[in-house]
């Protein structure tokens, strides 16, 4: 038998007193289900509650393919005969916030923007997937007015019970999920009149006023379709708290006006971009010069930095061979402990037969191509010998070593 579940008719009960039906181990912990339960489990994309029941605190609660709605407990020991369940207002009241405004900001798409809503989750932030293409600040902007208009109005938040052959006469947003039936296979409609009706088992504020405000935050392309995140409530006022923190901070510390940041920003990323091509093209004349140095006569080259990036190893040794070496081994000991080796076009040598004794040397990881390998070192010591040894190896195999320093 499925448990009663009150919550359906009144979110707001934080108090009750209920016995246990029964007991199992679920997920690792002791779970109860109780002949009636103001708990709401986690379903329909909203999280469940928490709170205490008997004293032992609720850390989850889910409900069953039977109907049947588990709580599952931090101790069950001391639960004996009837129960005392004590919900967290605080998490339960910011639920039904973010499931009411859910339902407020679906409709408010569906008239602004002839948006359907597809998907929604009620997570840390809520989310809304549209089916839509592409919109801009602007065409949300319109969305947000239209849905705090409702919110504003303080529109009544009405429940309906009904069965199927009911449904007709609700012009309803989106089909009732078969697997969310109530009580004698009925159907629990939310409807806030005039705006959106709606077939649902989530908890929902009294009237849209409680919501407080709605506010979309982002949105991101999935499936050919839009997912917006967004916030109600307590949560809009926490997330505009902090975006005007760092509107403000970031504005005051460049001596600018908050709306003058945003193109601040936007060219301080163009000079960013010149100045990091410019560094580039500098650092590559350097390297330049110094492979051209290292190989001057056109002789292989075995390098060691006591701290060079990871990167301007590979690059220092493939300037090496453009100047003319015919293989050329760069290592360098910080900030990582790398070994790179690389051989001329001309050379017929795989430099991949060499990568397992580089790497039992270096103890570390790595491979390449024929013609350029890499590994990563334990240490700098490490890197210096499987330096030495790919080095030596190369000098063999081709016949040629390095020019004495």
């Amino acid at each position: 038998m499925s448990s009663e579940r009150l919550y359906y008719d009144d979110a707001y009960t934080t108090r009750f007193t209920a016995r246990v039906a029964a007991r199992e181990r679920r997920e690792d912990r002791d779970a109860v289900e109780l002949e009636s339960t103001y708990f709401y489990p986690e379903s329909g994309g909203q999280e469940a509650d928490r709170g205490t029941l008997g004293g032992a605190r609720v850390v989850d609660v889910q409900d069953d393919e039977a109907g049947r709605v588990w709580h599952l407990l931090e101790d069950a020991a001391a639960l004996e005969g009837p129960a005392e369940g004590v919900l967290d207002w605080t998490r339960r009241f910011d639920h039904m916030q973010q499931h009411t405004g859910q339902h407020v900001l679906s409709a408010a798409f569906e008239r602004v923007l002839a948006a359907h809503t597809v998907s929604s989750r009620l997570g840390e932030r809520g989310t809304i997937e549209v089916e839509r293409a592409d919109v801009d600040w602007r065409a949300v902007e319109r969305v947000e007015d239209a849905a705090n208009a409702v919110v504003w109005e303080d529109r009544e938040v009405q429940r309906h019970w009904v069965g199927e052959d009911d449904l007709a006469r609700f012009q309803l947003r989106k089909p009732p999920p078969r697997d969310r039936a109530g009580a004698g296979g009925r159907i629990r409609i939310v409807e806030i009149p005039g705006w959106d009706v709606s077939p649902c088992g989530g908890t929902h504020t009294r009237r849209t006023g409680e919501v407080g405000a709605i506010k979309v935050v982002g949105w991101e392309r999935v499936r050919g379709h839009l997912r917006f995140e967004f916030v109600c409530g307590s949560r809009a006022l926490r997330d505009h708290a902090w975006r005007t923190e760092a509107l403000v901070e970031a504005a005051r510390r460049r001596t600018l006006g908050d709306r003058e940041l945003l193109a601040h920003l936007e060219r301080a990323v163009e000079e960013r971009d010149e100045l990091r091509k410019r560094l580039n093209e500098m650092s590559d004349r350097l390297l330049l010069a110094e492979a051209r140095a290292a190989v001057a006569g056109e002789s292989p080259a075995s390098l060691w930095s006591d701290a060079r990036p990871r990167e301007e190893v590979r690059r220092l040794a493939i300037k090496c061979l453009e100047a003319g070496a015919p293989w050329v081994v760069v290592a360098a000991g910080a900030p990582e402990a790398v070994v790179v080796a690389g051989r001329a076009k001309s050379l017929d040598l795989d430099l991949r037969t060499l990568v397992p004794g580089l790497l039992e040397r270096a103890g570390g990881r790595g491979g390449g191509s024929p013609d350029l390998i890499q590994a990563s070192a334990r240490d700098a010591a490490a890197a210096d010998v499987a330096r030495t040894w790919i080095a030596g190896e190369l000098a063999s195999r081709t016949g040629r070593a390095p020019r004495d320093p």
